[in-house]
């Protein structure tokens, strides 16, 4: 399944803008995505644990495209 991150949208370019401001590169980003401690939040929200960071995102699948679709979400619009 191929995995495509939606950097596109005024939101995720300020999570963005975060991130980098943090120390937290878009490797890291899919190193948390793909090797970090995922638990669901809400149905299609979830937060993946990775060493010192952990990140919000929403997650869609297109099974007819075989695509992972994942749309990052700031921490302040989810409530635990």
């Amino acid at each position: 399944m191929k995995l495509k991150v939606n950097w596109s949208e005024k939101r995720q370019r300020h999570i963005l803008d975060r991130m980098l401001l943090r120390g937290i590169s878009r490797r890291e980003f899919y190193d948390a995505l793909i090797k970090g401690e995922k638990r669901e939040q809400k149905k299609g929200i979830y937060e993946s644990m990775y060493r010192y960071y952990s990140i919000v995102y929403e997650e869609q699948f297109l099974r007819d495209k075989d695509i992972k679709k994942i749309y990052p979400i700031p921490k302040t619009d989810v409530v635990s």
